[in-house]
């Protein structure tokens, strides 16, 4: 079965990764063309310094909708990530909780990549299952073209011997039915006399 990784399904980092000094108005904009509820935020180095929420910046412009006010306030620094070569089977369970829409992705260092989205999981999870149904049908469509191997038979083989006579159907004479029989040979009446008159003068 082929494994498949974090870093094969995760959105890279341009627009779905901010600094904790960006706006609320920018972090708002990047949310809505991103189709993400959540950014990856970094301290100066690159590295994960939390997330923020669309609903943590709703409410936040809702309250203050000055254009200068940054998201520092509302980032949320403990935030669970998971690493770009993890297997995605592993980090599966972390998108059970309805509150994870999104985990960011970091390497080894602790730099963010991006970010992995859950519906980007559900959507890969339902194209494996649609591809093992597939290969299943192929498999089982096969195995019926495939001819059954032959048995070889081991038991002793008695060579049929046709009957020296045949049956007698009705319409038929004896002497037709008996092949092996030889035919009589009949005489006319003038050839029978002339046979009996020879022996009788042999006599």
């Amino acid at each position: 079965m082929q494994q498949h990784f974090v870093r094969d399904l995760m959105r890279i980092r341009h627009g779905l990764v901010v600094t904790a000094t960006a706006t609320l108005r920018e972090v708002a904009e990047r949310l809505i063309i991103s189709d993400s509820d959540l950014m990856a935020v970094t301290d100066e180095c690159g590295k994960l310094a939390g997330v923020v929420c669309e609903s943590s910046i709703v409410r936040a412009l809702l309250v203050n909708p000055a254009t200068h006010v940054t998201i520092q306030s509302i980032v949320v620094p403990h935030a669970e990530s998971v690493r770009l070569n993890a297997n995605l089977a592993t980090v599966q369970p972390l998108f059970r909780s309805c509150a994870n829409t999104a985990i960011p992705v970091v390497d080894e260092n602790g730099f963010v990549c991006g970010l992995l989205m859950r519906s980007d999981v559900i959507r890969s999870l339902l194209n494996r299952n649609t591809e093992s149904a597939e290969t299943a049908t192929s498999t089982a469509s096969t195995a019926r073209l495939i001819p059954a191997t032959p048995v070889a038979f081991t038991g002793s083989v008695t060579a049929f011997t046709p009957p020296m006579k045949r049956t007698i159907h009705a319409g038929e004479s004896v002497y037709e039915a008996e092949s092996n029989q030889p035919r009589p040979h009949f005489l006319r009446a003038d050839e029978a006399r002339r046979v009996l008159w020879t022996a009788e003068d042999r006599l």
